[in-house]
């Protein structure tokens, strides 16, 4: 069969047909719009047709008057005309077009943003990061997905946080919603066009899964947040307008680490190759001594493991005896001594240490090579040399225990137990019980403590592959540990990375059950030393930290009625005691069955017998009492 060739506007006409047809049957657009193409052009051919007939006709008119010729226009004006006028209907005909499509594109706009006739919360270009949203009290939050972070620490569990009371909860999709959904998905399908507050157990009952993000605006920093819906990551990226010293709005954002401070400062600075050498020699001497090690420590360690399978570790020079015997006397006459004699296990650092110990009949470990380096005095303050050696002292006593197979208990010199703690780790119907770590509070927040703030003078460990893995990782930063000066830096920036990783239960502890030198130290706690400086309440513990130097922890121990040990046995006094050989104990020497108190400073806490005595310590300091 011959086919008849089509002229152009035939084949136009035939395929915007098509086009105009297929557009009917997508859509409830009026019939005449459907053709519109086709009413342009014919209108086009018509207007075409039309002035080239005048066209014609003019030139047809062979002998004009000198007046018409005055009048007539010539061809090629008349031609001009035409075309100018054909340009202005081509104009026409786009704008038309272009009203069309805009029209067209309002309307898929309000089709994604409405969901028979309700306006949604978020459009639907993010339906797969935020479908919708509920809000949740923290506080609601925090008990029924506990994932061992702290609340600002001036904060008890049931009090508010101004600012940060509730949590955003969003969906990713129509599967996660709760069983009713009203107010969650559209903003005007319920009584307010609010985000509806629900509990936590209702708004999360058909969530899979829950990614959790924790974030804070420090200090009040023009902070914003971005949710990416992309190949997840488990960090957060962190971007800042920094140049190097300070933050400046007028230059680009920048990635940082996470520990660069609005002040310039990066705790998390990497560790030069000098310290990655000291930590090699440091290595060495570990690896080298590892097996006669394990089997002296072994026998003891079990023998001090008992039925619970826990091990007490302390680790101490010289220069902190003092405190370690105030621990072991106000032990024994709080009554807990002989839980103290057999589950402690010291590490000495120097033989000083290893002469106290034995005298106070207590286990104790040295090993000359592996602590030859060791400074015999205390620290004179934190983060200096002894300070940072003794750090990684105590990584490795806790790291060669774990491994062994046992839960450690470790705990620094400069604290009293007003209850024996371990009960609370041990038993099985407390909550805690399903965290691998928990650590006591640090009350600082600042980033390079974050998620946990934990402070590593008081913690529980969990044996387990977990944590094992976790206390390995950490004896292999000990560049980390040197360039930081603290231990508990690096620690706090591994129990984040395990967390994630390998889903290591992180918990840190009250500060109301286990407090410390925060809240000792700050005037918002006032109340809550005084009571239980008037025995109120009684915690587990109390822990001298957040306190310059050792002389200040045993004023500040002896006016809260917590310092047990005779003025003969401070200051390194105990090691000649215990060479004496005449016959009477350590214990006996240095041990008192009351509390010995003294008076310091009237404007830190202390017993009530120190009532307006002694001196301020602080700048603008006011009376305990």
């Amino acid at each position: 069969t011959s086919h008849k060739p089509t002229t152009s506007f035939e084949s136009y006409a035939m395929v915007s047909i098509r086009n105009g047809s297929s557009y009917r049957g997508g859509s409830r657009s009026p019939l005449w719009l459907a053709y519109l193409p086709q009413i342009v052009m014919l209108f086009l051919v018509a207007t075409t047709c039309f002035y080239s007939g005048i066209l014609v006709g003019m030139k047809m008119n062979a002998a004009p008057s000198e007046q018409s010729r005055s009048t007539t226009l010539s061809v090629d004006e008349v031609e001009a005309e035409v075309l100018r006028r054909l340009k202005l209907q081509q104009k026409e005909v786009t704008s038309i077009a272009v009203d069309n499509s805009n029209e067209k594109e309002i309307k898929n706009k309000d089709s994604k943003k409405k969901d028979d006739g309700h306006d949604r919360r978020f459009p639907k270009t993010i339906s797969k990061i935020a479908y919708g949203s509920a809000l949740i009290s923290k506080n609601d939050f925090i008990q029924q997905f506990d994932y061992g972070i702290p609340k600002p620490p001036s904060k008890r569990e049931h009090e508010t946080d101004p600012g940060k009371d509730d949590v955003l909860l969003l969906y990713g999709s129509k599967k996660s919603l709760p069983d009713v959904s009203t107010g969650i998905v559209h903003t005007n399908d319920g009584p307010t066009p609010d985000i509806p507050h629900l509990t936590a157990t209702y708004a999360t009952k058909n969530c899979a899964v829950m990614n959790v993000i924790y974030t804070d605006t420090h200090g009040g920093e023009d902070q914003c947040m971005a949710i990416v819906g992309n190949y997840e990551s488990y960090h957060i990226q962190r971007w800042l307008r920094f140049d190097g010293t300070t933050v400046d709005k007028s230059i680009p954002l920048h990635a940082v680490g996470r520990g660069v401070q609005s002040n310039g400062q990066d705790k998390f600075e990497a560790p030069s190759d000098s310290y990655a050498l000291q930590n090699q020699a440091l290595l060495k001497t570990y690896f080298d001594r590892l097996e006669e090690t394990m089997a002296v420590l072994k026998p003891m360690a079990a023998s001090c493991a008992g039925d619970d399978n826990t091990v007490i570790v302390m680790v101490c020079n010289t220069g902190q005896s003092d405190l370690l015997i105030n621990f072991f006397c106000s032990a024994d006459a709080r009554g807990f001594g002989d839980v103290v004699r057999k589950k402690l296990l010291i590490f000495a650092t120097d033989e000083g240490v290893l002469e106290i110990a034995k005298g106070l009949g207590v286990n104790v470990f040295y090993d000359e090579k592996i602590f030859e380096k060791m400074p015999e005095e205390e620290a004179k303050r934190y983060g200096d040399r002894a300070f940072t050696q003794m750090m990684y002292a105590k990584i490795v006593t806790v790291q060669l225990i774990n491994r062994m197979g046992y839960d450690v208990l470790f705990q620094d010199v400069d604290l009293v137990w007003y209850k024996n703690p371990l009960p609370f780790f041990h038993d099985k119907e407390n909550p805690s019980h399903n965290f691998d770590i928990l650590f006591q509070d640090d009350g600082a927040r600042s980033l390079r403590y974050a998620p946990y703030s934990a402070n590593t003078g008081f913690y529980y460990v969990r044996n387990n592959d977990k944590t094992k893995f976790l206390f390995r990782s950490l004896l292999f930063l000990g560049d980390m540990v040197l360039s930081m000066t603290s231990h508990q830096q690096a620690l706090a920036a591994l129990l984040d990375e395990h967390s994630s990783l390998t889903g290591l239960r992180v918990k840190t502890l009250s500060g109301s059950e286990f407090p410390g030198g925060y809240h000792y130290h700050r005037k918002k706690e006032i109340d809550f030393m005084r009571d239980i400086a008037t025995g109120k309440h009684i915690p587990y513990l109390l822990h001298m930290s957040w306190t310059t130097n050792k002389a200040n922890k045993l004023l500040f121990l002896k006016q809260m009625g917590l310092w047990y040990t005779s003025e003969g046995c401070e200051s390194g006094g105990a090691v000649d005691l215990a060479k004496d050989s005449s016959g009477t104990s350590l214990q006996q020497k240095c041990c008192s069955a009351e509390a010995l108190i003294s008076c310091h400073y009237r404007d830190k806490p202390s017993t009530h017998a120190c009532n307006g005595q002694g001196k301020n310590i602080d700048v603008k300091g006011k009376p305990f009492w």
